[in-house]
């Protein structure tokens, strides 16, 4: 009984999806965002400290469908992931920079509840979750000739010219030191997400949209063979630890929509192709003329 009632349920809720008023629209979209490495390894690592800066986000693809209460989208479109950190010398001075970036093709899916609806206006809450498939990623490090604090871990894997000392290692100038690159990273990445986003219907046809979201990674982005070396200690660089990437984005979008109805189409499928003359409706007690009227 509990499960005929479910199904009648949802029978009759997908029938007021489809009788009610929907849009459909198909656009462009960028922007830009802010990310956030979230390393074990780099939190507890003295040589690091962290900075913040936008990154530019690439034109993306969005196709939505819009009904009176939610609605969905899909947003194809290219993702840059990954905080730079400034390297901290022994005396707390900043003597060069570490930056991580890994390219993804980011494909959110997403549940949209209108808060706010208007004929012109929307207001929602959103929520995703995407499929990131990895284009490029690397992480580098550049410094100047200075004192770093390394894990005596390492030590026995130092290069000949990194002079160890009591205070700390005496190392050489660096330029762009490949700490790891696109083959230490998994192929594909999932992001969930949260945030708001509004449509304006500037005129008939077209909608301009802001949408911000905070996006989580659910994996550590590196393969398990680089985390393998990481905790062997066989990074010169990198102390082990799990990490996670986040990244809040905001994005300005503009779409070209159209509304429909139910009824439009049922109208438009009874116009097309409905040539039977016709035919008036009998009723009882109703008596068919079947000679020419006199006079």
């Amino acid at each position: 009984m509990s499960k005929v009632c479910i199904v009648t349920l949802l029978v009759f809720s997908s029938m007021s999806v489809w009788a009610q008023q929907y849009s459909m629209s198909l656009g462009v979209f960028t922007g830009t965002s802010v990310s956030f490495t979230n390393d074990e390894g780099i939190n507890k690592d003295p040589r690091y400290k962290g900075r913040y800066e936008l990154k530019f986000a690439p034109i993306g693809v969005n196709f939505g469908m819009d009904y009176e209460r939610f609605g969905f989208m899909i947003s194809p479109g290219l993702i840059n992931v990954g905080q730079n950190f400034y390297v901290v010398n022994t005396v707390g001075g900043q003597d060069g920079l570490r930056k991580i970036n890994v390219k993804y093709l980011n494909i959110p899916a997403t549940i949209k509840v209108h808060m706010l609806n208007l004929s012109f206006f929307k207001f929602s809450a959103v929520a995703s979750i995407s499929a990131a498939y990895l284009l490029d990623g690397k992480d580098v490090v550049s410094h100047n000739a200075t004192k770093l604090t390394f894990s005596p871990d390492v030590y026995p894997i130092l290069p000949p010219d990194y002079e160890v000392q009591y205070d700390g290692v005496k190392v050489p100038a660096v330029d762009n030191y490949v700490i790891n690159s696109k083959q230490d990273y998994r192929p594909m990445q999932v992001f969930v997400a949260a945030g708001f986003r509004s449509d304006w219907d500037v005129s008939d046809h077209w909608r301009v949209s802001f949408d911000f979201r905070v996006n989580y990674g659910l994996f550590d982005p590196r393969s398990d063979a680089y985390i393998a070396k990481l905790n062997s200690n066989s990074t010169l660089y990198d102390l082990p630890g799990s990490r996670r990437d986040m990244f809040a984005q905001l994005t300005f979008g503009i779409s070209r929509y159209l509304d429909f109805e139910k009824g439009d189409v049922e109208r438009a499928k009874n116009l097309k192709g409905n040539h039977k003359l016709y035919k008036p409706k009998k009723y009882p007690g109703q008596k068919i003329r079947s000679s020419r009227p006199k006079g």
